[in-house]
């Protein structure tokens, strides 16, 4: 039975600080990959150029992405999902009313309500100094997987009242949230990737930090948040790791003893 390895991208495998995965990860990684499918299941579209280093640097066996919209192993596409076009253009014309901040991002480009906040959020999470940017009316009859927001948790619970068709969990600093149909999850697209390979949640290992890893914190045999998760991933994890600069990956899997009793963490890691 196929075993599978999956990470969150966000302040999971890449730490925002640095703008890196840790190296202390990467070593792990490549020790357990001859035994593991490694996969990452994130809320970002990992086909955007932004995204590109940590395919390239990870190279997962398969990607779980925008919570499921997009599945994606060796090679193949093995599911697709795009927003009904009524949800879409209510959901960013409410944002819009509202004076929220709600984006999406197509082939390189940003679509939003807020310009000025989203450039200032993609800086501290991508690190990209400009983004090209256009009003988010402009991806009407667009197919678009999904949406974002960025904003607080009151705004995110409004939009919950307002669209119960959707889910609003917030990102692990709080400062945003992916707005996902309830139909979605990564447990879900995990659930997806794990028919490919005729294996079950039992063979699944998962890290996260943030509230889209809920549900697969919880399905998983081994759930662990980041010391940097908010707090009900962490009352939902198996077990609690350091925070990912502070070698949370590495950490976690020697707990466990996954990892061979005669490595040893790179201090400089």
């Amino acid at each position: 039975m196929n075993r599978l390895l999956c990470f969150d991208y966000d302040m999971t495998l890449l730490d925002h600080a640095t703008g890196e995965v840790p190296d202390s990860t990467l070593r792990a990684i490549d020790l357990l990959r001859p035994q593991w499918k490694i996969v990452i299941a994130t809320g970002r579209d990992m086909a955007q150029p932004e995204s590109t280093y940590g395919l390239t640097t990870v190279h997962p066996d398969a990607v779980v992405e925008m919570n499921g919209a997009r599945i994606r192993a060796e090679g193949k596409i093995l599911y697709r999902y795009y927003l009904p076009q009524a949800l879409l253009q209510t959901v960013i014309l409410f944002g819009r009313q509202q004076k929220m901040c709600i984006s999406c991002v197509k082939d390189g480009i940003y679509y939003t309500t807020d310009s000025s906040l989203l450039e200032s959020f993609v800086h501290t999470c991508v690190r990209k100094e400009k983004i090209q940017v256009r009003p988010a009316e402009q991806v009407f009859g667009q197919p678009v997987s999904a949406l974002t927001l960025v904003g607080s948790e009151p705004e995110a619970r409004l939009l919950e009242q307002r669209f119960p068709q959707v889910r609003v969990p917030l990102f692990g600093k709080k400062r945003g949230a992916d707005i996902i149909p309830r139909t979605l999850s990564k447990a879900e697209g995990v659930r997806r990737l794990l028919d490919y390979y005729d294996s079950d949640f039992s063979s699944v290992m998962f890290f996260g930090d943030s509230g889209n890893d809920l549900e697969l914190i919880k399905a998983a045999s081994i759930g662990v948040a980041m010391g940097n998760a908010i707090e009900p991933v962490k009352r939902s994890a198996d077990y609690v790791t350091s925070a990912v600069g502070d070698n949370g990956i590495w950490n976690a899997l020697r707990h466990f003893h996954l990892l061979p009793a005669a490595e040893k963490q790179d201090e400089k890691a």
